[in-house]
This record gives C-alpha cells, structure tokens and sequence, in this order.
C-alpha cells in the first residue's frame, strides 16, 4: 500500500538460511571428530558422545554467536540427538545466530514439529522472541504449516499474541495467504477486529494478498468491511490500491454481501431460514425441469420441441444457480447442492405417475405379474434412494473439548503419526483407518466410499449396502419398465393419418402412440448408462473389500478425459471431487498451508458442460477417444481383503437389519466385529490363505 508498508519479511527465513549456511571454514580448523558443531550439522550422535566422554566440550558449549549444538540438531531435525543434547545439560532457551533465536524456533523455521514437540516438552518458552519480536507462533505462521500450528495452539498459546508491530498470527496468515491457517485461527477464537499499530485489520491484510479463501472466510466470521485503518482507508480502499478489488468483490459474493459490502436481501419475504429453503427448492426445482423438457419434445417436431426445450431447461437452471448465491460457501455449485438428487428424485416421480395413471391401468389384465414386479421394484428403488440420503453414512465423532484433542494429538506424537493421514485438523480427532473427511458434508466419515452427487450424501459404512440396493433395484426396475412399456404400446391402437419429417412411417406410428410415454421411457433408459457401470464397478470393489477413494487415490491429480471416465464409473459423477477435501500430500514446507479445508480454485463450468456431465456425454467421449485404457487402475496391496466369499459375506451379511439404521461404524471384518470410527490399526488376518498359519498385517499396508 502506497502510506502503509507491508509487514517485514518473515525474519526467521534469511537469518536462520544464513546460519545454517555458515561458512565454517571462517572458524579455527578442528578435526572432524572434535567439531561439535559439524557433528551436530551431520547427526553424528555417537561421535559426539565420544567427544563428551573425553571432556573436550560438552552440550553447553556455544560459539562467539551464541550457536549451540542444540540449534544445530534441531533445524537439522535430528532427534535422536537433540534428546540426547537436553539428557546431558543443553540449554533449551539459548539464543544464537543472526537471529537471536532458541533452538525452537530453528525447528519451527523448517517445520521439523516433532523436534518442537520435544523441545517443548522439555521446558522451550514459545513466547521468547527473535531479534524481530517473533515468538514461535508467529515463526510458524509464516510458513503456513497447518499442523505445526494446531500443536502449537494445543500448548495453551495465546492465539491473540501480538509481535512488536501488534501483527497477530491470524494478520500474519492472512497476509501471507494461508486460507487453512486463517481458518484454524478463527475457529480457535482469534479475535477478527485487532488492529496492529498502523489500524490495518486481517481483513486489510488479506487484501494485500489478494487471497480469496483466507478474504472470504475473514467474512464469513464478522470481520467489519467498513474499518478504516489509521489512515482511514477501508477495506475496499485497501484492495483498489493493491489491485485486488477482483478478489474483494468475488469473497463479498460468496460470503453473501453485494460489492458495496452490505448485506444482501433474500429475494423471498418470510424466509427465515435460507440454507433449509434453498436447499429444498433446488431438490424440488428439478422435477419441473424433467416435466417440461420431456413434454415439450415429446408434443413438438424434433425441431421445434428439442431447441425450447433446452432453451426452457437452461432457463430453469439459471433460475437455480441464482438461487444459490445467496446459499452458504459449499453450496455455491449445482454440482455441490441437491440439484443432481433432484434431477433423478423427478425422474423417478414422474416414472410413478405415469406408471399409476397410464401404464397401470392397460397392463393390470395383460401383465399382472410384471406390474407387480416393476411396483416392488420401483418401491424398493424408491425406499433405498431416501434411506441413504437421509441416513448418517458412519461420521467420525468430533472430539469432546481441547483437552481430549491435546491428548489425541500427543499421542500422535509419541508413534510420529501426526500428519494428514491419521489426523483431521478441521475436526480435530484422529482420523480412523479408511476415513475421509469430506468437505461437502463437513465431517470425517468412516469407511468411506464416495461422496455421491446423486444421493446428496456421502456413502461410507452405515449405507453403503443400502446404497448398493438403491443401484441394484434401480437397475432392474429400468428393465422391467422397458418391458412393461412394450407390453402397454402393444395394447394401444395405431393412430392413422400421422405425417413424420424425420422417422420411418413405422417408428413415426408407434412414437404417436404415447409420445410422451416413450420419450419418458428412453430418458428412464438412458441412466442405465451410469448406473449398470456402477453397479459393476461397486460389486468388483465389494469382492475386493475396496472402497472407491481407496481405488482412486492414485488418480486424484489427473485431469484426463480418462480419469473422468474412471471418476463417474465409480461415483456416478464425472468431477474429480472424489478427495472430498483430504489434505495434500505432497509434503509440508515452507507455504504449503496444508489444511484439509483449504479451498481450492475450481475451474468454472458453464450451463452446456454441466448438463455434458450430468447426461454422462463425457463417460462417452473417454470412451471414445481411450478405450480399454480408461480401465486401468494403479495395483496396490489391500491388507483390508479376506477372500472373495468372505469380503462378501463381511458386507452383505454383517448382522445388521436391511430396512433399517445400523449402528454407526461396525460392520464385519473377516466374519469379526469392528469399529470403523475407532479402527486405527489393521486387525490380524484370522488365517492366511496358502501358508496354512496366521500372521498379523502391518499397519504401514494401509490401503
């Protein structure tokens, strides 16, 4: 900003790459075996204890800079070493380098947490300061590893503690550019109005940035969009002057305000609650899409009929998507609200309809039996579709208070499992073997399958089987209504002096039989497109005891028309989303911001791209173009399998009621009783097949 200066640079980065970087050639040549120094650098733990023993130096010793061994082992993440330093006497607060910094604050610079672990554990002040007025907080923010600052936040650190220019830590995130950061500090009660010694707020930060997720969810927790600085600039002034007015407007919307920053007006009068409305309308709103497009193409000529009905549709949509501005941030996309359900809870409304008002009654003499069978069908299809999308799926308890998370989080900490696999820092629990945590439904949910667009809900261990029925009796419930359909046609006269421009005589006589009928019909028969590869794909997955997150891991950062097939085989949805909001994997650094509730840019879709993935026209286009490719799938080993009959048996036959709830997170492992929520080992394989003995599977084969 032109009058306000950006914070200082993070004053830990040069100073502590200097240090390390030393050249140590400056210092008095000693032999390698009697250079603590070096040995520290290198790790060299028995040489050092060596050195010890022989009364030449000790762990106290420092350099002309106030350098310790300590420093050394802790920014070189060597353990082992800095344990055994603390054992015999090393002073855990002693500053050194350019930067006047502890040895954990060295730690915290390249994220080596289990090294800052210790050092707390061992009596580390984190609010001691650099020679910049940073304390370990702030250290750590400035580099945005999420997970080193739940630790930290877990050791009872002001969250509020200001630096010498009363830049808090969540100023610093925000400035910086860590939405999953700013999100932890807020959640963890961070105070949105601070101001530091210039007046600029988080949310004026923010702006310098530019970052839309960290502005947004600033927003989102009552940050004042009208506060002016000491120089009595605004927000919006803020961001004109750094060229993020963009970025502004666009957190503005999504947090639901219009660009002068007030708040904006839902269209309907009376509604107190938004979300609850919105989210009804959008399910409902479908079905009077589906009943129009199919009655005007089956009551026009193809020419007519085809165009106003995708001009209706498309009309119909919008209507929706602008519903959904004024929905809460995750239901900002058709895609990640109930729009897909409502398309199929329609189709399948006026499937029934017409099946009571017309089929029915034609057919009950001719095809009694067919009748029946398409009503149990169709009741089953219709009982497991709602089952699952109002059902728990299996989430994973959130923890009780901070004291059961500290101890949750400690205990990570001694087996050095604290990481993105074995712990959820949006909700905060130790993540259960198979487990996700899924950012549409905003909870970590056990055993899980996929998020499914179609059902609104993730399937995971409480309704997978129900979810598995859905598919199957939608499956032959299509069939029969293909076959119950014929039969009707059959028993319905041929209308005469009927005149077709594109049809055969023949085809164009049996469509004016009951247009509307057998145009219903093929948009009925035309999910077997999706549904029959799903149903494949579920039942390999259920004999293997793999789940489709498990089968996709290896695919999550493709972008191919080849994944996307591979993505809408297993979920019934075309979008790459099948991660559901895991944290990266690709290690933690320097800017990583590795929260699982990062937001992340997704590519826009227009309305034709939407209705491409909702047809499932993509899965045909990949198929196309990759053929017998697009069924290739990384090999991994599956300690989860027992054998074909047996992952079979586990899943269909786990003793828990067909029509009703089952109790959250058990199922059968082996013919065994297990907790999904709180499996956190793989259990021992009864028996092993070929060796004739048992064996227990290590818990580093987790799938």
């Amino acid at each position: 900003m032109s009058s306000a200066p950006a914070p200082a640079p993070a004053p830990s980065e040069p100073n502590a790459n200097h240090v390390e970087l030393e050249d140590m050639g400056d210092r008095k040549a000693l032999p390698i075996e009697e250079d603590v120094m070096q040995l520290s650098r290198l790790g060299q733990l028995a040489a050092i204890q060596k050195l010890f023993d022989s009364g030449k130096c000790d762990a106290t010793y420092h350099d002309e800079q106030g350098i310790t061994p300590l420093h050394w082992a802790a920014i070189n993440n060597h353990y082992a070493l800095c344990h055994f330093l603390l054992e015999n006497g090393a002073k855990v607060n002693a500053k050194g380098g350019d930067a006047v910094a502890t040895p954990v604050l060295w730690a915290a610079k390249r994220c080596h947490y289990y090294i800052v672990n210790l050092l707390l554990e061992r009596g580390a002040d984190p609010l001691l300061t650099d020679d910049q007025g940073f304390n370990l907080l702030h250290s750590a923010t400035l580099d945005g590893n999420v997970y080193q600052l739940v630790l930290l936040l877990h050791q009872d650190i002001p969250v509020d503690i200001p630096d010498a220019q009363a830049h808090t830590a969540l100023m610093w995130a925000a400035y910086k550019g860590y939405p999953s950061c700013v999100d932890l500090f807020l959640r963890w009660g961070a105070n949105v109005y601070a101001t530091d010694d210039q007046g600029f707020t988080a949310l004026h930060w923010a702006l310098v940035k530019g970052s839309q997720g960290s502005i947004q969810k600033l927003l989102e927790y009552g940050a004042d969009r009208s506060a002016k600085n000491n120089d009595g600039k605004t927000p919006a002034v803020t961001a004109e002057e750094m060229n993020t007015t963009q970025q502004w407007h666009k957190a503005l919307s999504e947090a639901g305000y219009s660009k002068d920053g007030a708040p904006r007006d839902f269209p309907i009068p009376g509604v107190k609650d938004t979300r609850w409305f919105i989210s009804r309308f959008v399910f409902f709103w479908p079905s009077l899409i589906v009943i129009a497009a199919l009655y005007l193409i089956s009551h026009y000529p193809a020419y007519i009929g085809i165009p106003v009905a995708m001009g209706i549709a498309y009309s119909l949509q919008w209507v929706a998507q602008k519903m959904l501005t004024y929905g809460p941030s995750n239901m900002k996309s058709i895609h990640h609200s109930p729009f897909l359900a409502g398309i199929f809870a329609g189709t399948l409304c006026w499937v029934g309809v017409r099946w009571i008002t017309t089929v029915l009654p034609w057919t009950i003499r001719t095809n009694f039996l067919l009748n029946v069978l398409f009503g149990a069908f169709y009741g089953l299809t219709t009982y497991y579709y709602f089952f699952t999308m109002a059902s728990d799926p299996g989430f994973v308890p959130k923890s009780a208070s901070r004291s059961a998370s500290k101890a949750v989080i400690d205990e990570l900490m001694e087996v050095r499992q604290f990481d993105e696999n074995h712990f959820c820092v949006n909700c905060m629990v130790r993540k259960p073997l198979r487990s996700k945590h899924c950012k549409r439904c905003e909870r970590c949910v056990a055993k899980t399958d996929h998020h499914c667009p179609w059902v609104n809900n993730c399937v995971a261990n409480n309704n997978h089987r129900h979810f598995l029925f859905y598919i199957l009796y939608l499956e032959l419930g299509i069939f029969t209504w293909v076959r119950l359909v014929l039969a009707y046609l059959e028993t319905v006269e041929t209308p005469k002096d009927v005149e077709c421009n594109v049809l055969s005589e023949e085809l164009c006589q049996i469509l004016h039989k009951d247009p509307f009928t057998i145009v219903l019909s093929i948009w009925a028969t035309f999910q077997l497109t999706w549904v029959t590869m799903l149903l494949c794909v579920q039942l390999i997955q259920i004999a293997r005891n793999l789940t489709t997150y498990e089968s996709m891991r290896g695919h999550l950062n493709s972008d191919t028309p080849t994944e996307a097939l591979n993505t809408f085989v297993t979920t019934g949805d075309t979008s790459q989303d099948v991660s559901g909001g895991n944290a990266p994997t690709n290690g933690f650094g320097s800017g990583q911001d590795t929260g699982e509730g990062a937001p992340r840019r997704q590519p826009k879709h227009s309305i034709w791209d939407q209705w491409k993935r909702l047809l499932g026209l993509d899965t045909f286009v990949a198929t196309a173009l990759h053929g017998s490719q697009a069924n290739q799938t990384r090999s991994r080993g599956n300690p989860f399998s027992r054998g074909v009959i047996t992952n079979c048996k586990d899943f269909f036959c786990d003793g828990a009621p067909v029509f009703e709830r089952k109790e959250s997170g058990f199922a059968r492992l082996g013919g065994e009783r297990v907790d999904y929520t709180r499996m956190y080992e793989v259990p021992r394989m009864r028996y092993q097949r070929g060796e004739g003995r048992y064996e227990a599977v290590a818990a580093e084969e987790e799938v």
